[in-house]
């Protein structure tokens, strides 16, 4: 029984170290690839572009946009669905190859909710938190310096195969 005190104080300590409440996720720019996920104030953002769902459809309303490399975009992903079952993200990877968006898309199933859906994939350059039907979510990152076409997609149990988009870097 001279045990029960200190096994008392151990786990006392560690709900007391146990951090931040991480259920907030209304704005949270959060990050496999740490290199390249940033935060930025909004008079350090190149370009803004908001993203939303095609209401109840596991589609999003906008499939492309326009980027400059090396500029810093902030995204906003408006989950305007009603809904319940329409939970969703945006996860920005570095081709537009459908093996990857496939090999993401499956992981992130597997990642599971308390990971926001997101597996560690070093495809990944930067995404959302999962946003509830109703919920507004940003992320805001560096766009790779290298021109060329690179996909976004909602790795929502379910959803990567018609929720994909193209984030095009021109010069």
């Amino acid at each position: 029984m001279r045990s029960l005190p200190f096994v008392l104080f151990l786990a006392l300590s560690l709900v007391a170290c146990g951090g931040s409440d991480s259920s907030d996720t209304s704005t949270a720019e959060s990050s496999t690839n740490e290199t390249t996920e940033q935060t930025a104030s909004p008079d350090e953002v190149d370009q803004t572009v908001t993203i939303q769902p095609r209401g109840n459809e596991m589609k999003y309303k906008q499939t492309e946009f326009t980027v400059s490399p090396g500029e810093t975009v902030r995204i906003v992903f408006e989950n305007v669905a009603t809904s319940p079952s329409m939970v969703h993200n945006v996860v920005f990877i570095n081709s537009t190859d459908d093996e990857i968006f496939r090999r993401v898309g499956e992981a992130g199933t597997r990642a599971g909710s308390t990971n926001d859906y997101i597996p560690e994939d070093d495809a990944i350059i930067a995404h959302t938190p999962v946003a509830q039907p109703g919920e507004t979510v940003e992320v805001t990152f560096t766009v790779p310096e290298e021109t060329g076409d690179y996909g976004y997609v909602c790795t929502y149990p379910g959803h990567w195969a018609t929720m994909q988009g193209t984030m095009k870097v021109r010069s």
